[in-house]
């Protein structure tokens, strides 16, 4: 019986181990988000993790028959030189360090419209790191007040 009771302790042991370990790998990695006008980009991280933003482009770098469609058809030229340059400011204070975030995909989010005829999209890559010991210690002091 001690056999037995030490067989499934070892096998909790190890079921536990593996879960941690593929959530760490899984957390490490780089992620990749994109949505276009129109659309809500949505980011979410597993949980007792975070969003940690690696970059961010909105605007048109590709033809879009092949992301995100023009929509307008009457548009027969596009920019494809078209960029903004506050995406990474705006995904920043909307995502980082949180466990999910959704931003509207639309031209007014990100300041001026840098190609007004051009359909855009946005594109974020992020990881997702573990929180720290000490932010969940004093996310939970903070829950408590309330």
């Amino acid at each position: 019986q001690a056999f037995i009771s030490a067989v499934v302790t070892l096998n909790c042991f190890y079921s536990i181990l593996f879960f941690y370990s593929t959530d760490v790998l899984s957390a490490s990695d780089n992620h990749t988000a994109h949505a276009c006008d129109g659309e809500t980009l949505s980011i979410r991280c597993p949980t007792r993790t975070s969003v940690a933003v690696v970059s961010a482009f909105y605007g048109r770098r590709v033809p879009s028959p092949y992301l995100c469609p023009q929509a307008n058809p009457n548009i027969t030229e596009e920019n494809t030189d078209c960029t903004s340059t506050t995406a990474i400011q705006k995904v920043m204070s909307e995502c980082q360090d949180r466990r999910e975030c959704q931003i509207p995909v639309v031209s007014p989010v990100f300041g001026q419209d840098p190609c007004p005829e051009t359909s855009k999209y946005i594109i974020v890559s992020y990881k997702c790191k573990h929180r720290s010991e000490t932010e969940i210690t004093h996310f939970s002091h903070l829950v408590g007040r309330f």
